[in-house]
Parts: C-alpha cells; sequence; structure tokens
C-alpha cells in the first residue's frame, strides 16, 4: 500500500465534509498528515510490533497528542500515541472506521 492510497481510503470516509471534529475541536484541514508507514508497539497483543499508517496527529505542529493511525492488514483504524520516555509509538487498538478513530479520541 502507498501513502496515496491510504490517503484515499480517508478522504473517501470524510467524505467531503471537512467540517467534522470531535470534543478535542480537531481541524481535519491542518491535522490531517501525509501518511507516513511507522512500527508501533501494539498493546493489545502483548507488546508485538505491528506496522501502521499515521494519518492525522492531534497537535501536527508539536507532534503531541493522540494519532489516528491506519492499521492495514486489519483494514481498520485506530488511536497511538508516543512514548515520551521511550520515543516510540504505541498503538492503542483498533476502533474501527476513521470518523470512530477521530471520535474516539
Amino acid at each position: 500500500m502507498t501513502p496515496s492510497e491510504v490517503r484515499r481510503i480517508v478522504e473517501h470516509e470524510i467524505g467531503g465534509d471537512w467540517t467534522v471534529s470531535n470534543a478535542h475541536g480537531v481541524d481535519l484541514r491542518r491535522c490531517l498528515v501525509h501518511p507516513q508507514q511507522v512500527v508501533a508497539e501494539d498493546v493489545t497483543s502483548q507488546g508485538k510490533e505491528a506496522k501502521v499508517w499515521v494519518v492525522l496527529e492531534e497537535d501536527p505542529e508539536a507532534r503531541k497528542g493522540y494519532k489516528i493511525v491506519y492499521d492495514e492488514l486489519r483494514q481498520v483504524f485506530g488511536l497511538a500515541v508516543i512514548d515520551t520516555q521511550r520515543g516510540s509509538f504505541c498503538y492503542l487498538g483498533p476502533e474501527g472506521s476513521f470518523l470512530e478513530a477521530l471520535a474516539n479520541m
């Protein structure tokens, strides 16, 4: 899968409604990032690694807060954070669709 393919999946779920937000006030136009594949510790599977695509950052300038990621193997979106002590990604598990992950941030 390529970054462009992942981006198309995200944009398809948004469906042209760029006003969708969540309790954190996420602005999709500001917070969507160019999809980047990362290796994350999958906390749902006793620390195994998962390759996921980061598609949204709650605070893209500071690279802080929650991230929405796409799990290509499971074909679902989920949430991730950066473990500040180790500087590594932690995949918190699947949420379902992009909009479900956004709502559950």
